[in-house]
């Protein structure tokens, strides 16, 4: 029987379950091409946004197109609400595609939302088997946006302050958990795409990764803005532009997996 997630999105993924290497249980969606697909399959683990866990239905717009288009697709929970384990969960992730039949462990690749954008960036830092990384309106410096935030957005702001406490008492622990910290480390292509309009995570925050990551010696990332869509997908002044999002990140990543 299909899984309806929130606002009614059909998930038309499996219900699976992810073990960490610490042993915690992780609850996934996966999605595989049909049987006559042939020869072992590429991969890409697809890395919900938002401070909750269990958001399958953030990224279905992406997770069944993939698969139509060939790829096997895993979409990760979050062992907790907090970001520090992230990318452990999305290596976990890795060694349960590596594991499986039908997949080509050499070619996995990882795309993240938002917090999951973060979260994606981070995995790819750390870990080389992954090959290939995409944003959508990625948070990447989360103690300049939670700065940035104060004064204009308190409602952001006080998000922030339940999430992780106070950016002037704890900026190194919100260092540590932003993307732009890791930068550096990052060697695989990179395809950061953002919403111009996009007022939860400014384009900036791609912007700023992208030079950091350029300035670490990676000539293989770039940006991509996309005119007048905001955080969500959404395109003013009333519908979602998945498609054009997928039109961007879908002939990427076969190119390069």
């Amino acid at each position: 029987m299909t899984k309806i997630g929130a606002g009614g999105i059909a998930l038309t993924g499996e219900e699976i379950a992810v073990e960490t290497g610490d042993g915690i249980r992780l609850n996934a969606m996966l999605y595989r091409p049909s049987m006559a697909a042939s020869g072992p399959r590429p991969a890409v683990i697809l890395c919900p946004g938002g401070v909750g866990t269990g958001m399958f239905e953030i990224v279905e717009w992406l997770a069944g197109p993939l698969r139509d288009a060939g790829f096997v697709a895993l979409t990760m929970n979050w062992r907790s609400g907090l970001p520090d384990h992230d990318p452990d969960d999305v290596s976990a992730g890795i060694d349960w595609l590596r594991a499986q039949p039908g997949v080509d462990g050499s070619r996995i690749g990882v795309m993240g939302m938002s917090r999951g954008g973060n979260a994606a960036l981070r995995a790819t830092a750390r870990d080389q088997r992954l090959k290939a990384c995409v944003t959508f309106g990625a948070v990447t410096d989360l103690l300049q946006q939670a700065q940035g935030v104060k004064d204009y957005a308190p409602g952001r702001y006080r998000m922030f302050l339940d999430w992780l406490g106070s950016p002037e008492e704890n900026a190194d622990r919100y260092r540590a958990v932003s993307a732009i910290t890791e930068a550096a480390k990052i060697r695989q292509p990179l395809l950061l795409v953002h919403g111009q309009h996009d007022m939860h995570s400014p384009p900036e925050q791609s912007l700023w990764m992208n030079e950091a990551v350029r300035a670490g010696g990676n000539g293989e990332s770039r940006v991509e803005i996309v005119p007048m869509m905001c955080h969500y997908g959404d395109v003013i002044p009333n519908h979602f532009g998945f498609d054009r999002l997928r039109s961007i990140i879908i002939p990427f990543l076969i190119e390069r997996l």
